[in-house]
C-alpha cells in the first residue's frame, strides 16, 4: 500500500494505492487548502480501507520546487505522520512528477513549469529520445522571455504559470493546467520503470522539501 501527497501548488491531493491498478484519491484546488486538508485527507483514505500507517509500504512526496508555505505543510504531515514508524518516505522533484502522465506519449519534449511570479517560472524539461530514454535538465527558475524561445510547435507543457506564455507560443503546443495536476502522478511514476530510479529515499526527520529560490538559477542536465 502506497501513499502519495501533493502540496507544492495550489492543489491539494492525497493518493492512495492498494496496487498500481487500484489508486484512489482526495483533492481539492484553492488557496490555502494545504493545511485543512492534507491530514483530512490522509486519514479518510486510510479509514476508508481500514488501514493504518504501519500498512503503508512508503509515502511518497512531491518535493518541490513551488510553493514554500504548500511544501511546508506537506513536509510537516508527513513528519507527524512517520513519527517513531518504520516506514519508507521516497521524494520525487515536483516538476519531473507532473510530465509523469506523458511519458508512454510517443518520443519528444515535455516542459513542465510553476508560476514563480515576477517574469519567472520555475522550469525542468524532460525528453523521451527515440530509444527509449530520459533526458532531464535540473529544475530552474528561467524568465519567462527565454523560455519562449526554447519551446517549439506540438510540444507537452504542464503545470501553472503556463499561461503568462504568449498566445502565439500556447497556440501551437499542449497545455496541461492545475487539472492535470494530482498525486496520482507520483504513484504512477513510483510503477514506471523510466521514472521509478528518480525517487530519493528521505530521512524522515531531517529531510526538507526544496525550495528553489530566485538565486538558484541553474540549467545543467542530468540525465
Amino acid at each position: 500500500m502506497i501513499l502519495a501527497i501533493e502540496t507544492s501548488t495550489p492543489v491539494c491531493s492525497v493518493a492512495l494505492a492498494m496496487n498500481p491498478l487500484s489508486v484512489t484519491e482526495e483533492r481539492i484546488e484553492g488557496k490555502g487548502v494545504h493545511s485543512e486538508y492534507t491530514f483530512t485527507f490522509i486519514r479518510e483514505l486510510l479509514d476508508r480501507h481500514n488501514a493504518g500507517i504501519s500498512d503503508l509500504e512508503a509515502v511518497l512526496f512531491s518535493n518541490g520546487p513551488g510553493s514554500y508555505t504548500g511544501l511546508r505543510i506537506g513536509a510537516a504531515a508527513i513528519k507527524g505522520l512517520l513519527f517513531r514508524q518504520h516506514v519508507l518516505l521516497y521524494t520525487l522533484p515536483t516538476l519531473l512528477s507532473f510530465a509523469v502522465p506523458y511519458i508512454d506519449a510517443p518520443p519528444g519534449i515535455i516542459h513542465s513549469v510553476i508560476d514563480a511570479r515576477r517574469e519567472h517560472l520555475y522550469y525542468q524539461k524532460i525528453e523521451k529520445t527515440q530509444g527509449g530514454l530520459l533526458r532531464i535538465t535540473n529544475p530552474a527558475v528561467r524568465k519567462i522571455d527565454d523560455l519562449e524561445q526554447e519551446i517549439n510547435n506540438h510540444e507537452i507543457i504542464t503545470g501553472t504559470g503556463w499561461d503568462r506564455l504568449s498566445p502565439e507560443i500556447r497556440e501551437g503546443i499542449r497545455c496541461h493546467g492545475t487539472e492535470a495536476i494530482t498525486a496520482k502522478n507520483l504513484i504512477l511514476g513510483w510503477y514506471h520503470p523510466l521514472i521509478k530510479s528518480h525517487f530519493e529515499k528521505a530521512d524522515v526527520e531531517r529531510f526538507e522539501p526544496d525550495y528553489l529560490t530566485m538565486s538558484q538559477v541553474n540549467n545543467t542536465s542530468v540525465g
